[in-house]
């Protein structure tokens, strides 16, 4: 009787032994009866299967658990990086049409054949350069200008016609006239040559087209009169240069390099001064005439005849 009132004791202790929660005393005689009793030994064997299989099934639930939590944090990961990038693909697609339509409304006012173009660049020295270009029906004239408080001096007037492989060089102050007859002038001769404007260049092109996207910031803003135009920056060089492009023609009308010139004393590379490079731009069309683009008489001029 004693032996197996201490059974049922020690069986009531067994699932304490079994998680350690007993005391020394207490798990001394537990261990003491075990030896001695194959039931009790039985009985323990059977508790530990049981809590076994028990931890495995936490064990299984703690892992599926796991798995769906971890299942759940990457399902959110990919919403969200979904999110992004769908949010970058739309205003990359906004950019890019704001580009192509730049580049679209330049090709289409380009088509003129009838244009003036003057650009105004303030020069170091307290001069002003100015070019001027006029186009009628393939032909074409560019006049460099320097303005001073002296007057104006004018450097150079060119005149071409397109697909020509003749170029005619007059420059007034010499009295001089160089004609060049080559591949070169040729090359100069072609149309989107002459008909080039600052940044456009590569209009046609997709690829070039989407570079630019990449490349640029576009912006939004206003010049003279309150008319719009975009506000173009390179992400590489944000605060050294930008160009400020018509909305309704795509045409530039103003480029600012800053501290794009530098200055040196005389016979050194000591910098005197770092100036910003500022050029302005001026379209106008329909207002170019057949004497605009006329080669005036230089049978008074000096003529040098250039074919190499």
């Amino acid at each position: 009787m004693a032996n197996k009132k201490e059974c049922e004791i020690v069986q009531d202790l067994l699932l304490n032994y079994v998680d350690g929660l007993l005391n020394p005393e207490s798990k001394k005689l537990v261990e003491k009866h075990l030896s001695e009793c194959e039931e009790c030994r039985e009985s323990l064997k059977l508790i530990q299967e049981d809590t076994k299989r028990k931890d495995n099934r936490e064990q299984i639930e703690l892992d599926y658990l796991k798995k769906i939590r971890i299942k759940s944090r990457i399902k959110s990961i990919l919403i969200a990086l979904a999110i992004i990038l769908l949010i970058a693909t739309i205003i990359f697609l906004n950019k890019f049409a704001k580009v192509t339509s730049i580049m679209s409304r330049a090709e289409k006012t380009l088509q003129s054949n009838n244009f003036y173009k003057e650009t105004t660049q303030i020069l170091y020295d307290n001069s002003t350069s100015v070019t001027k270009e006029y186009y009628k029906d393939g032909k074409y004239k560019y006049v460099w200008e320097i303005y001073t408080d002296e007057g104006v001096e004018i450097k150079k007037i060119e005149y071409a016609n397109i697909d020509s492989d003749e170029r005619t060089y007059i420059y007034e102050t010499e009295k001089r006239v160089e004609i060049e007859k080559n591949n070169i002038s040729k090359m100069k001769n072609k149309t989107n040559s002459i008909k080039n404007v600052p940044f456009v260049i590569g209009r046609n092109n997709l690829f070039a087209n989407i570079g630019t996207t990449f490349v640029y910031s576009i912006d939004t803003d206003t010049y003279a009169n309150g008319k719009k135009c975009y506000v173009l920056h390179n992400r590489a060089e944000k605060d050294k240069w930008e160009i400020r492009i018509d909305k309704e023609t795509g045409l530039p009308i103003k480029q600012i390099t800053r501290g794009g010139e530098k200055i040196f004393y005389q016979d050194t590379n000591v910098v005197k001064s770092i100036n910003d490079v500022v050029e302005e731009y001026k379209y106008e069309f329909n207002k170019v005439t057949d004497e605009d683009v006329k080669i005036p008489d230089i049978s008074n001029y000096a003529v040098e005849n250039k074919t190499s």
